[in-house]
């Protein structure tokens, strides 16, 4: 397929807000192909229509183009001197938008690499597999003369493609190639695209939470019918999307979840999915990065003591004191996350992995069984030592009992506690943020003590002491209807020196020219960021704001706690979520 072609349907997507009308552009640009059978590079349409290159499961090397070599390849491909571009670029914000403005203007005159053509007249000639090809060519290009390497393949492509592809190649290189399109919206054309039917977007949905790569499910769904997307289950290899809690009111706990319920531990550590298949084991992070070399002791852990071959099952690991006694805040988990050092690191930062459910045992899904018979089976396959338990897990009646067992949680040392469903339909929703699970991080009445998790989206520059590093923060909280994220509150409180110093550093490789098109914020940052790095703030409660329109309420007095490295953007507390909190005050 030609790039000029999906460069089209990601300006129809992005011309308009609607969800319906990104839902129909999408169905017919399906079927279309779906009527020519052009499958070949589907996987690929579909990852760049969720703003990515390759699946949330698999790993892209980093492009590595910077702002300015990018400015140079467009000035020899249009002509245009780099100074003229940049004071465009300055105006929009948008290096694609810019590339597209300053080339059609020149459309009547030719370029250094338009040879006999003109920019209007230019045919399409660069394929989707061949921009593949060359965006990993320049990524891989490393050491002496490795720029003008990347310059000549990016000329390449530029030399191949309209103003209107060369806007969205250039989003596609610096990653910010947001159309304003979620996965569910995708979900949904794919099922009107190819079956007709809208409302088998849940089994297309159900096997996206099984096999989170939506590329491989979009072929298989074209080639071989939803009867084979319906057979995608849980597979050793491949993480499934994990089963989120949800939020309320303790004094409603027992009502939705109905009684008797279990109760567990809540702990402050690093979520964890585990396949085992004999002596291989691998773990995923909750954002489904394998990050085993980071917990190599975790790894022989299993291995040694979870007494069946094959198995995948969940847990957190947490930091521990030397003697195994005490568990340790998640700041000295993070330690873990190094690259370099990992045996010096496993000295200085003991762990022990507390597991909490059972997802498949040799070639027997667990996932539809309800929770006391995961709970059951987990208990008999590990054998706990000081390194590897069982989370603490008690049955509960009444709420009397709940604030008891929370009250000794956050006594122990851990955030609070999970409340979960043992009904018969208390199955693992892959995924989902249901009432089957809840937790209860805080007690209401008087100051909010649950914490909040937000995502960074803008930053005004310091003052006085803070002069040089950003001094307060937007966060912003999840729609996860529309994908947007809405910006709740600003926050300077809880950052010292040294980590505001840090963060001022570590977000420069998220700063915007302009507003990003999946954020929602009334208040003008002096910076804007690409929504990516979550932080927890904790305040005094949750208030009507006018400031913060859109989701009309904000944080009084926030602080900042720590930052959420585990979480990505999508797990933050969601709109739903603080409305609940303003409410239960």
């Amino acid at each position: 397929m030609k790039f000029k072609t999906l460069a089209v349907l990601f300006s129809d997507l992005e011309a308009t807000p609607k969800r319906l009308e990104m839902i129909d552009i999408l169905s017919t640009f399906f079927e279309n192909i779906k009527k020519n059978k052009d499958f070949k590079e589907l996987d690929k349409i579909i990852y760049l229509l969720q703003g990515q290159l390759v699946s949330n499961i698999k790993q892209f090397p980093k492009i590595g183009l910077a702002e300015k070599m990018i400015i140079e390849a467009l000035s020899l491909h249009s002509g245009i001197e780099k100074k003229k571009i940049k004071e465009v670029l300055i105006k929009i914000g948008d290096i694609g938008a810019t590339a597209e403005l300053v080339l059609t203007k020149k459309k009547k005159q030719k370029s250094l690499f338009d040879f006999e053509n003109k920019l209007s007249e230019l045919e399409s000639l660069l394929e989707i597999s061949e921009l593949y090809s060359a965006l990993q060519k320049i990524a891989i290009s490393k050491g002496v003369g490795s720029q003008d390497v990347k310059l000549g393949i990016l000329r390449g492509l530029m030399s191949k493609s309209s103003p209107l592809e060369i806007k969205y190649l250039l989003r596609i290189i610096t990653s910010t190639l947001r159309v304003g399109v979620s996965t569910l919206t995708i979900i949904d054309g794919l099922a009107l695209g190819f079956t007709g039917v809208k409302k088998n977007r849940e089994l297309i949905e159900k096997a996206y939470n099984l096999h989170p790569d939506l590329g491989d499910i979009t072929k298989i769904l074209a080639e071989n019918g939803i009867e084979e997307v319906k057979k995608i289950t849980i597979s050793y290899g491949v993480p499934i999307r994990s089963m989120l809690a949800s939020r309320i009111p303790y004094g409603e706990i027992i009502e939705k979840t109905g009684s008797p319920l279990v109760a567990e531990y809540k702990l402050d550590g690093e979520r964890l999915q585990i396949h085992k298949r004999g002596d291989n084991v691998l773990l995923f992070s909750r954002r489904l990065l394998e990050i085993s070399k980071q917990y190599p002791d975790v790894c022989q852990i299993v291995r040694e003591n979870v007494k069946v071959s094959n198995v995948i099952i969940e847990g957190e690991v947490v930091a521990m004191d030397a003697f195994y006694e005490k568990m340790l805040p998640f700041q000295v988990l993070s330690k873990r996350r190094r690259k370099y050092d990992i045996e010096d690191v496993l000295k200085e930062v003991p762990v022990s992995l507390f597991l909490f459910d059972l997802l498949k045992i040799e070639d027997e899904s667990y996932i539809e069984k309800p929770f006391l018979e995961r709970r059951k089976k987990l208990e008999e396959i590990v054998k706990e030592r000081d390194e590897i338990h069982l989370v603490k897990s008690v049955l509960i009646n009444t709420t009397e009992e709940l604030l008891e067992f929370f009250n000794e949680a956050r006594n122990n040392g851990t955030e609070g506690i999970i409340a979960k469903s043992i009904k018969v339909e208390s199955i693992y929703q892959a995924g989902n943020r249901g009432f089957l699970w809840i937790k209860l991080k805080g007690l209401e009445g008087g100051k909010l003590k649950d914490s909040i998790d937000v995502v960074l989206v803008g930053a005004f520059h310091g003052k006085g002491r803070r002069t040089g590093v950003y001094g307060t923060y937007i966060g912003a909280v999840f729609d996860p209807v529309d994908n947007n994220y809405i910006a709740f509150t600003r926050f300077f409180s809880g950052l010292t020196d040294e980590l505001s110093e840090s963060l001022t550093k570590d977000m420069e490789q998220h700063k915007e020219k302009k507003k990003p098109n999946n954020v929602i914020c009334e208040d003008i940052p002096e910076i804007w960021f690409n929504p990516e790095v979550v932080v927890e703030i904790i305040g005094d409660e949750i208030t009507v704001s006018e400031k913060f329109s859109t989701l009309g309420y904000s944080l009084r007095f926030p602080v900042f706690q720590r930052f959420r490295p585990e979480k990505g953007p999508e797990d933050i507390t969601t709109i739903d979520e603080i409305k609940k909190l303003y409410n239960s005050q």
